[in-house]
């Protein structure tokens, strides 16, 4: 530590960093405030003030610090990583893309950049670049948790073709290439799934040392935004329904084991809808909703939405059987909590778009402007087949199995790698119900 920084109040120090992860950063940044009136010149103090401003939101003001701190000291590799980030809040890619290269030249090893880098190229669907800036990143650093996320991520939307030295790349390409026969044509038994994931575990326990991955949904998708973020952020902000979603129909698949929602994924892996529809299985982690596995399919109107069940409902009573439900709906159930009979497609006009909801919704679209511009990511189409972030997801749905007690994996698996995420959103979903 720099000699400036020893001869610090270190109880001042101690104290803003405490507020800072206790993530009261308002009050961490009125103390960070007043030591920099005392103390200049310290760029640790600047890059912590700038890491404070960050979480704020306060992105020029992050700017502004981090570029003192290197002002201080021009070989201060994290605060040009952390002045890139600020940038990519601000929408300023050239800034940031120079300050992490910047951050990347002082250190050739450092992660961090190689992995925001990454994940400016991953943005803006430049996967090739964002591919080896990924690699890198879990090359210097292979516990690089965020690194092996956004990688894996990335490989629903593209098949890296030249980086098989990386053993997540690896594990990928070797999923895509085992002997498949598993197929929605014939019934799907429990002695294929077992044979099926007994060769992806293999694959996995070669390649990949850890196995922490944060996702329970499974989704196809077609290119097209749903923009279901922003949709959510009008009804959490001002608890109202956006316009769009009054034309949100979803096909809504109910069931009560594990190995029919790995069923339920295989048949939305291979079917063909008329409309390309966006489809998603997954597992239900949000306290106060009912029920435990699910698949949606997203539709524009009741009609296509019927048309779905027929198409689907052979291939459900083929493969599936018997205890499931499709049914027809409206829009999120957090909607319907807070507007009953939202969701009910029998009389549309039972929650009908407020007039003056459109004011809200124009605050949020200003709020969204003025907002963060990091994350806006092109949208493209999934890729089909098995991959290794689908073979994860279903390794957390395994874990989910186990939690709540649903015995039915034990039919298609003696093998389960432990996930803290799922145990650690059952816990949370338990506490709150």
């Amino acid at each position: 530590m720099n000699l400036k920084i020893k001869n610090l109040d270190k109880l001042e120090i101690d104290k803003i960093v405490h507020l800072y992860k206790q993530k009261k950063f308002d009050d961490a940044l009125i103390l960070s405030n007043k030591l920099l009136k005392k103390e200049k010149n310290i760029p640790f103090l600047f890059n912590l003030n700038g890491l404070i401003n960050l979480s704020l939101e306060n992105w020029e003001n992050s700017v502004q610090v981090f570029q003192q701190a290197i002002d201080c000291d021009d070989k201060f590799v994290e605060a040009y990583n952390n002045l890139g980030i600020a940038y990519s809040h601000l929408g300023k890619e050239d800034k940031a893309k120079e300050n992490y290269n910047k951050a990347i030249e002082i250190k050739k090893d450092y992660s961090n950049a190689y992995n925001n880098l990454a994940t400016h190229y991953d943005d803006l669907g430049k996967y090739d670049q964002a591919v080896k800036n990924y690699v890198n990143a879990l090359k210097f650093n292979s516990d690089h948790l965020q690194a092996q996320n956004n990688l894996i991520h990335l490989m629903n939307f593209f098949n890296p073709e030249n980086d098989e030295n990386n053993s997540i790349i690896r594990a990928n390409h070797d999923i895509k290439n085992i002997d498949f026969k598993i197929s929605i044509i014939n019934k799907i038994s429990s002695r294929e799934l077992n044979d099926y994931l007994t060769k992806c575990n293999q694959i996995l326990k070669k390649n990949l040392k850890n196995l922490s991955f944060f996702d329970s949904q499974i989704h196809r998708r077609n290119g097209f935004n749903l923009n279901c973020d922003r949709h959510h952020k009008a009804f959490n902000k001002f608890k109202i329904i956006p316009k769009y979603c009054f034309g949100c129909i979803k096909v809504q698949i109910d069931l009560t084991t594990v190995v029919q929602l790995l069923k339920l994924y295989f048949i939305f892996d291979q079917i063909n809808f008329p409309n390309d529809n966006i489809r998603k299985s997954f597992i239900e982690l949000r306290p106060g909703i009912p029920g435990t596995y699910k698949g949606l399919v997203y539709c524009e109107s009741v009609e296509e939405a019927q048309k779905i069940i027929d198409i689907l409902e052979p291939y459900m009573t083929k493969l599936i059987e018997k205890n499931f439900n499709l049914s027809i709906k409206r829009g999120c159930t957090e909607f319907d909590i807070e507007f009953p009979g939202y969701k009910d497609v029998k009389n549309l006009k039972n929650v009908l778009y407020q007039d003056d909801w459109i004011q809200s919704e124009k605050l949020i679209d200003e709020e969204i402007l003025n907002g963060s511009k990091k994350g806006k990511k092109v949208f493209n189409r999934s890729l089909k087949g098995v991959g290794l972030s689908d073979l994860l997801t279903i390794h957390n749905w395994l874990n989910y199995a186990k939690l709540i007690k649903d015995e039915s994996y034990k039919d298609i698996t003696n093998e389960i790698f432990f996930s803290e995420y799922i145990f650690q959103a059952v816990k949370r979903r338990d506490n709150q119900n």
